[in-house]
């Protein structure tokens, strides 16, 4: 039975990627096959920080709406039923699409009474197919520039490979920062959600929307861990951070703050790999035992 585990948490720059890249190679080291997921897909980071080796490329594309300008009439019904605002009507009678905002719905083409309205393609992004020296598989999803879709591409990546994802017995998705609706496609399916925080005041607040979100879209029905990384960094937040941690009800594992962690980084290389006995890589392996706990399988 695949397990998904989801590494989430409202605030950029927590560390979301190293503790999933961490979580994905303590599994494959115990034996386990796995797939790594890079959702963030404004900002994929996961290929920067471990060394990857990407075998395939695919484009992910969608409907753009071609406009006839020798058969549209100038009716007016594309514009007024596009509820992202994507067409306007000019002085005249010409439509013009302002694709930045078109979300590939294509109730346009369907609303047109003249059949002006063509189905054309647009390249929202691509997805690469790779693996990582750790073992794992691993795919990226990067939205393309200029792009909004970035909600749109999410789901893609994940329903479309959901087939693929009962070939492992872990995914490990690193997701996107955020507590918004582009998380959903992701938290579906999530078995366990590891929360990344810091003792921050923007990493409680950003922590407190997030379990927030995960409350409403999970109702309670299965696991969830926050971690929190940088223990040991001056601050204040420290109470007011396991205070919320402790109203929800869940655990936390405390990763300390080191010096080794950005020097691996510069290496790219993973401390869990090159300094097992670290008191970081002690802290990975508490969380690897949640996640066998949450599950009912040996650490």
């Amino acid at each position: 039975m695949t397990r998904v585990v989801a590494v989430a948490g409202g605030k950029g720059g927590t560390g979301k990627t190293l503790v999933a890249a961490s979580i994905a190679y303590l599994l494959s080291s115990r034996g386990f096959k796995v797939l790594i997921v890079d959702a963030d897909v404004d900002n994929p980071s996961i290929s920067s920080l471990l060394r990857v080796e990407f075998t395939e490329v695919k484009e992910v594309t969608s409907f753009k709406p071609v406009i006839d300008g020798g058969r549209c009439t100038g009716c007016g019904e594309c514009v007024r039923n596009c509820h992202e605002n994507a067409l306007a009507l000019l002085p005249g009678g010409r439509v013009v699409l302002i694709e930045s905002l078109c979300d590939g719905c294509g109730v346009c083409q369907l609303v047109c009474p003249v059949g002006a309205i063509t189905e054309g393609r647009r390249v929202d992004g691509v997805v690469r197919y790779g693996r990582e020296a750790g073992g794992a598989d691993l795919i990226v999803g990067e939205l393309a520039p200029g792009c909004r879709r970035t909600a749109a591409l999410i789901t893609r990546l994940i329903e479309d490979h959901k087939d693929v994802f009962k070939k492992y017995d872990y995914v490990v998705i690193d997701s996107p920062p955020g507590a918004g609706g582009s998380l959903y496609p992701i938290i579906r399916y999530a078995d366990t959600v590891v929360a990344v925080t810091e003792p921050t005041p923007l990493g409680v607040s950003d922590l407190k929307k997030f379990l927030a979100m995960l409350e409403k879209y999970w109702q309670g029905r299965r696991q969830a861990l926050v971690v929190i990384n940088k223990y040991g960094l001056p601050s204040k937040s420290y109470r007011e951070l396991e205070d919320l941690i402790s109203e929800h009800g869940l655990r936390y594992v405390k990763i300390p703050y080191s010096d080794l962690v950005p020097a691996s980084y510069v290496r790219r290389e993973l401390i869990v790999a090159t300094h097992p006995e670290s008191e970081v890589s002690k802290s990975m392996n508490e969380i690897i035992r949640y996640i066998a706990a949450a599950n009912n399988i040996p650490a």
